[in-house]
């Protein structure tokens, strides 16, 4: 599996690091177009979460070192790279998505037992909300499916 966990931590590194730039021009962009008078004095690559997502980039980074170098991960038939791309693309897009719906499960669960959705079930009415939502995981969506698309060029 080491040519598999190789070819996977590059598509994962392509993904994290599209992921990194979407985050910091959406974060550029967000300042240019914010309507407030008041700036909050947030360096840009606080606002753009860099040092969070940077974490992913190294996690990558770490998997393309090691890959090759785990003997006991070898398999007898790896799968083809593009297929190990397309994998690791509908990841990167499934997992937050899917982060986001167990949140919301969650949440209506809580504010059910609770009997609060007249106040906590409110932030669901917030578009602040879902924008927040939109900042958050847009990079990963862009990352993965630029890990999809390299899947047809990646040798």
């Amino acid at each position: 599996m080491s040519r598999t966990l190789r070819v996977a931590a590059r598509a994962f590194l392509l993904a994290m690091v599209t992921a990194l730039a979407a985050d910091a021009v959406l974060a550029g962009l967000a300042g240019v177009i914010a309507v407030t008078g008041a700036a909050d004095g947030t360096p840009w690559w606080v606002a753009a979460h860099l040092v969070e997502r940077g974490r992913w980039v190294v996690v990558a980074g770490l998997l393309v070192a090691i890959g090759g170098r785990v003997p006991f991960l070898e398999e007898p038939a790896a799968p083809s790279t593009d297929a190990v791309w397309r994998f690791v693309g509908i990841a990167v897009v499934t997992a937050p998505l899917l982060w986001i719906v167990a949140t919301w499960i969650v949440q209506a669960t809580l504010f059910t037992l609770a009997g609060r959705w007249d106040v906590d079930g409110q932030v669901f009415l917030a578009s602040g909300y879902y924008y927040t939502l939109l900042r958050s995981y847009a990079p990963w969506l862009l990352g993965g499916a630029t890990a999809i698309s390299a899947s047809r060029h990646v040798p």
